[in-house]
């Protein structure tokens, strides 16, 4: 999203929530769950990187595109994992996310496709939940098929801005 939003010179306030915990918690407030990206505008809620409905939302008739390349490098969190862990299931979970990292690296030196953009997207969000499990950051999350359709109930999901 922030790609799209940026190749398009469309100015937002980027909350990055695995990075500011006030940020998760307004996104909860809004949509009712974790879940990203969210792009907010007037109200309106665009859930995803659909980007005919970025598009729309923004008011762009024209808009560019390039493949999703973003949160590719490793996070420092990953870094910062021990070299021993504790206990069978942390070192096990330690080498699939440093499996994961290097899956990512491969991939990414590959030509761009659209399903490779999925792989992507399918590995970080495995690498940043098994990240936030090892450092004590995970909260369980509903899957984003398993929420409510429509806006929410009335008083919730006040605010603006991007969010991703």
């Amino acid at each position: 999203m922030r790609e799209f939003l940026s190749l398009n010179s469309v100015a937002f306030e980027d909350r990055n929530i695995a990075k500011e915990p006030r940020w998760r918690k307004d996104l909860v407030e809004l949509t009712g769950e974790v879940v990203v990206p969210v792009l907010v505008v007037g109200g309106k809620q665009v859930v995803g990187l659909d980007e005919d409905q970025m598009a729309s939302a923004i008011g762009l008739e024209h808009f560019k595109s390039d493949p999703n390349r973003d949160g590719l490098a490793a996070p420092p969190e990953l870094a910062a994992l021990p070299d021993v862990a504790e206990g069978a299931t942390e070192e096990q979970l330690t080498h699939f996310v440093r499996r994961l990292q290097r899956e990512m690296e491969f991939n990414a030196a590959k030509d761009g496709a659209p399903y490779r953009d999925g792989q992507h997207d399918g590995m970080r969000f495995a690498r940043d939940a098994i990240l936030r499990i090892l450092t004590g950051q995970y909260e369980p999350e509903q899957m984003v098929i398993e929420r409510p359709i429509g806006p929410p109930p009335a008083g919730e999901g006040q605010g603006g801005g991007a969010q991703s």
